[in-house]
């Protein structure tokens, strides 16, 4: 959250992380602003049915299907935090691919340009800013396809901290 404390009238982002890691059925999951105003509170509800596997999407696949960085692995304290994750196109379609949103305090992702024709695969470049290398954190971002149901995928990632601590387990 930007702001703790807002004006009558202000507005501030709030960020909620859903990981349907653990689920294999549907689910529902809450989350309430507690606030002083007069009435009701505000709230959401997110629905999902997690059980299809990520590699059953009708448009693309997405391999690593999360980025776990780990400060505390000599490997990767020495190298700049660079990865890649390739994007498949599994349709009969080509189709663009466009960065929706991202965390750009904690990182840069590189959307390649250009059609990605159906069998073909292209690779994203994400840089990991070392600037945040004692902060541990679970970010994401989204990426969209030009198909026309505008499919989209987010992918979190998460910077453990030394003996795999994250920010879920908070040990």
């Amino acid at each position: 959250m930007k702001k703790k404390e807002l004006a009558v009238g202000d507005s501030t982002e709030v960020e909620l992380i859903f990981s349907t890691g653990h689920y294999s059925t549907r689910v529902a999951k809450s989350a309430t602003v507690i606030c002083n105003a007069p009435g009701m509170a505000p709230g959401l509800t997110i629905l999902a049915w997690p059980g299809a596997s990520p590699s059953s999407m009708k448009v693309f696949t997405v391999t690593p299907f999360e980025l776990l960085l780990d400060s505390a692995r000599p490997e990767q304290q020495k190298k700049a935090w660079e990865y890649s994750v390739s994007i498949n196109n599994t349709s009969k379609e080509t189709y663009d691919l466009k960065l929706v949103s991202a965390h750009t305090q904690y990182m840069t992702v590189d959307v390649p340009g250009g059609k990605l024709k159906p069998g073909e695969e292209k690779t994203v470049r994400i840089k990991v800013d070392k600037n945040i290398a004692d902060e541990i954190f679970t970010k994401s971002f989204t990426i969209e396809a030009s198909d026309s149901a505008k499919t989209r995928f987010t992918l979190p990632v998460s910077k453990v901290g030394h003996w795999g601590k994250t920010p879920a387990s908070g040990q």
